[in-house]
């Protein structure tokens, strides 16, 4: 049986539009929250039997052509020894941060060592390993993990830029340059062996999410962030697909583009007509994008919104796939979901 998903990252042209959602698994579900009750956060990541419960959740509920990973982007820096821990209504922190070359000193020693750093991320691939032992053979089994700079930008702030700015990340890129493309390389490679080990486990599709972009101007874009990102895609590509997604960065398309992956996933900020006209050629396949917040909206402007992404993604001519511009949120409406997955399962281009 083919998985359509799969087909559509490959650059192949389907009678259906495939669909999956960012954040799909987690919040918005009255199952999840029934798991919350019991556990924290950090520890329904880190406990198998249930990051994959979560996984599966969703597929009960929806006909979706993607299983996404219950995880964090920045499991990678837990393991390096940040500590991480998540505040209520108000995300993900770290215990440690990354702020000069000394703090970066005094993790690099096992942050360098990605066999130990695979062996205290091994309830990733177990997880997976539950999950596609309960996947449908038509779902497709997508892994993720965090870009680069996204994943430095958090490790140096301690958490969500406060104000957006990212004030402690800019400041440390920039008078300490030496040190960051330290960092970024060092993330890097953690990154192509995590992803390989999601491969391993029986990932077939993997998203990078490029979250905070928008912050670099494109001279530092091409300098700090889009080598590293490359690098990733460049390794990963070799074995399965690489879904680049790529966050506030409408300002960026022209170098985002040289990344080169299989998809370029954008969020709602970015014209999705602009971007598919800007892929033609290339091969690569389009993603995206939905305003989650459309998902509040009354079903009539619902659907009128999935309806022109869909009319622009499927004339994309290699290989399209919905979603939306990020992540479900935690009050979305269940009965717009459904709306939304009956809605593309029924469009007919």
């Amino acid at each position: 049986m083919s998985k359509i998903l799969l087909e559509a990252a490959q650059g192949k042209k389907t009678n259906k539009i495939p669909l999956w959602l960012m954040r799909q698994a987690g919040r918005y579900l009255p199952e999840y929250r029934e798991i919350r009750k019991r556990h924290n956060t950090l520890e329904m990541f880190k406990t198998p039997s249930i990051a994959a419960e979560i996984t599966l959740q969703p597929l009960k509920r929806f006909n979706l052509d993607g299983a996404i990973l219950y995880a964090d982007i920045l499991l990678i820096p837990d393991a390096m020894g940040l500590d991480l821990f998540f505040v209520e209504k108000e995300g993900p922190r770290f215990s440690k941060t990354i702020r000069s070359e000394t703090d970066l000193n005094q993790i690099i020693s096992l942050a360098e060592n990605t066999d130990k750093l695979l062996e205290k991320l091994s309830y990733v691939s177990e997880t997976l390993d539950r999950v596609k032992q309960n996947l449908s053979k038509e779902t497709t089994l997508l892994g993720f993990a965090g870009a680069p700079f996204t994943v430095a930008s958090y490790m140096i702030e301690g958490g969500s830029s406060s104000k957006g700015d990212f004030f402690e990340c800019k400041k440390f890129m920039f008078t300490e340059p030496k040190a960051f493309h330290k960092l970024m390389d060092l993330i890097t490679n953690a990154t192509i062996a995590y992803l390989k080990m999601q491969i391993k486990f029986g990932a077939e599709i993997v998203q990078l999410f490029e979250s905070w972009s928008g912050a670099l101007s494109p001279d530092q874009y091409n300098e700090f962030c889009l080598p590293y990102t490359k690098k990733i895609v460049d390794e990963i590509k070799k074995q399965i697909p690489v879904i680049h997604f790529f966050g506030q960065g409408a300002s960026l398309i022209p170098e985002a583009l040289k990344i080169n992956p299989n998809v370029h996933s954008v969020d709602w900020r970015q014209d999705l007509s602009y971007v598919s006209s800007a892929l033609n050629g290339s091969g690569i396949a389009l993603q995206g994008n939905l305003d989650p917040l459309l998902l509040y909206a009354p079903q009539n402007r619902l659907i009128e919104k999935i309806e022109h992404c869909l009319t622009i993604g499927s004339a994309h001519p290699h290989g399209y796939i919905f979603n939306l511009g990020h992540g479900c949120t935690q009050h979305t409406p269940i009965e717009n979901i459904s709306c939304l997955v009956n809605t593309v399962n029924n469009f007919k281009s």
